[in-house]
């Protein structure tokens, strides 16, 4: 990866980005499979050596270009905590249905099933995103909304695995309209 020192120098930097957004067009494109240094130096206008000074190989180069995808998505906290919740979940069907990471997503499961260094990556990252999700549920619980045995975690995995099944399994993305009855039959009974 690249040095911090060398963020400093905006020319290292805007090459760095560079690279970093033609792999992922790539990663959109062809999948990780048939992803190359090559393909990526050619898209970015930049050459294999300028690459290997920053990254050590593909799987480095996909892990960094992946890693600007899945940081979680912005939204606005409430002191309601169900609008809260609510507010989360949307940001991430936002996220899920458009730009880059809708794009990627194929490729990264992919490269999930047949490299185990990937796969890796993936389920840590996956994690990270679910903790942080399970954040808001716990200041939810923590405010006294939630039961004190409901398994936040869990909680979060299921108000986001029917935003993933529609990005993975049908044409359309999960609607932003309907993340509220979502949120709503996932809380059920769970919610005070």
């Amino acid at each position: 990866m690249t040095e911090p020192t060398d963020r400093a120098n905006p020319r290292v930097e805007r090459t760095r980005i560079a690279i970093l957004e033609a792999t992922l067009d790539e990663l959109a494109e062809v999948g990780y499979g048939s992803l190359t240094i090559e393909s990526v130096a050619k898209r970015a206008g930049a050459s294999k050596a300028t690459i290997y000074r920053h990254w050590e190989g593909k799987l480095d180069l996909f892990a960094d270009a992946v890693s600007t995808l899945k940081a979680m998505p912005q939204y606005v906290e409430s002191d309601d905590r169900y609008e809260s919740i609510v507010a989360f979940v949307e940001a991430i069907a936002e996220h899920i249905a458009h730009g880059r990471f809708a794009a990627c997503i194929p490729a990264l499961i992919e490269a999930s099933v047949t490299d185990p260094a990937v796969r890796e990556f993936h389920v840590r990252t996956s994690a990270e995103r679910q903790a942080y999700g399970a954040q808001v549920l716990e200041a939810a619980r923590a405010a006294g909304h939630l039961a004190d045995d409901v398994d936040v975690m869990a909680m979060t995995e299921r108000l986001v695995a029917p935003l993933f099944f529609r990005r993975m399994m049908a044409a359309e993305p999960f609607p932003v309209a309907d993340v509220r009855p979502l949120v709503d039959a996932v809380l059920g009974p769970h919610w005070r």
